[in-house]
């Protein structure tokens, strides 16, 4: 099995997968997240400043370590679609969805023609022309996820009609910014926002397709699988970096008291 098709295996199969978040452009945090035993990791290319040849990096870290890798982008116009695919990405998130006519325009530019756009390549996953070109195109289009991400209330409203959508393999609740859309910025414990993540669950399930969330805590974990959610982005980088360093810190200073 190879390393891009780790996550789309597992969910296959009805098996959970467990997913780090990152945020900072080092090829070493992907492999550490391989070694420690994540499946998959979801690369943000929407609030960072990772730039392509970082991204590329990234991805060539994930297919060495054995982990796959998807790929937050900007929004659903972006040409880091495109992009992220052709350079080995497991698939795509595409943040904000709101309606049925930008996940359409999300599959549209993640898919190969009859249903997409996505222009033909026979780079790195076509071994640079050296496969059968024709059955490539229907090759990838089976093994590329593509993720909507559904954030707001307006997101939540259409949540079904974009489940239903051919070419959706998954939706991901985005408790953050639905809790900031909502009046309630970083609530995400809310009762409002959780009973949203339970509801998009629940449309994920009636609709037959992929629900991701995140375990914001360990007590979020067996509650969003209950859910029947697969895709479990389990931690984030900079979180854990910040907690290990945080707990470092204290430790030495409260071995060394007032002097410290």
């Amino acid at each position: 099995m190879s390393a891009r098709l780790r996550l789309k295996t597992l969910l296959d199969r009805g098996r959970p997968a467990g997913g780090l978040f990152v945020s900072i452009p080092a090829s070493e945090i992907v492999e550490i997240a391989a070694v420690a035993g994540f499946d998959f990791v979801l690369i943000d290319l929407e609030h960072t400043l990772i730039d392509g040849g970082a991204l590329e990096r990234l991805l060539a870290a994930a297919d060495r370590a054995g982990v796959s890798a998807l790929v937050r982008v900007p929004n659903a116009a972006s040409e880091r679609i495109l992009q992220s695919l052709d350079a080995g990405a497991a698939g795509i998130v595409v943040p904000r969805v709101e309606s049925p006519e930008q996940a359409e325009e999300t599959v549209r530019n993640a898919r190969y023609a009859p249903r997409g756009i996505r222009g033909l390549n026979a780079g790195r996953l076509g071994r640079f022309g050296d496969c059968d070109l024709p059955d490539l195109v229907a090759r990838l289009d089976r093994e590329t996820l593509v993720i909507a991400m559904i954030e707001t209330p307006a997101g939540l409203d259409a949540a079904e009609r974009i489940a239903r959508l051919d070419g959706i393999d998954g939706l991901l609740f985005g408790a953050a910014d639905y809790s900031q859309a909502i009046g309630l910025p970083w609530q995400t414990g809310a009762e409002a926002v959780t009973a949203a993540g339970t509801a998009l669950a629940r449309i994920c399930r009636q609709a037959g397709i992929l629900n991701f969330a995140f375990a914001r805590s360990e007590a979020d974990t067996p509650k969003i699988l209950d859910e029947g959610t697969l895709g479990v982005i389990a931690a984030n980088d900079r979180g854990l970096l910040r907690r290990a360093l945080t707990e470092s810190d204290r430790g030495w200073r409260a071995a060394f008291g007032d002097q410290a």
